[in-house]
């Protein structure tokens, strides 16, 4: 199993990663195939690699340029959560927030996303 700290790097890595070939693999390395997201801007939950490149894909449209980078950190059991800044690479961010994982067998199986801070 991959230790958290592997995980959640590559979880926001994904999120930043623009290639859609190299996402998808990696999405593929470090999500359950039958994940479930979900995100406090839509009504319903997000279920498996496609659904969870569809969610990335709109979130890349409406801020490009953005990338993730890691605030915090605390994990016990099978459940992992860190804070996270979202802006331009090398500027003040735009938006802030947290993501809870639940891990299985070193596999993400549910992401939670919780958004602090918007400036759109």
């Amino acid at each position: 199993m991959s230790s958290f700290t592997d995980i959640i790097d590559k979880h926001l890595n994904i999120w930043s990663d623009t290639n859609r070939e190299r996402r998808r693999k990696a999405i593929e390395e470090i999500y359950s195939e039958r994940c479930i997201v979900v995100d406090p801007f839509y009504p319903e939950a997000f279920r498996g690699h496609d659904a969870l490149m569809t969610l990335i894909d709109e979130v890349q449209e409406k801020f490009p340029g953005f990338v993730f980078s890691k605030k915090s950190q605390d994990e016990h059991h099978n459940i992992a959560k860190f804070s996270w800044f979202y802006g331009p690479a090398g500027e003040p961010s735009v938006v802030t927030g947290e993501d809870i994982f639940i891990i299985e067998e070193g596999l993400i199986q549910q992401l939670y996303i919780f958004i602090d801070k918007t400036e759109e």
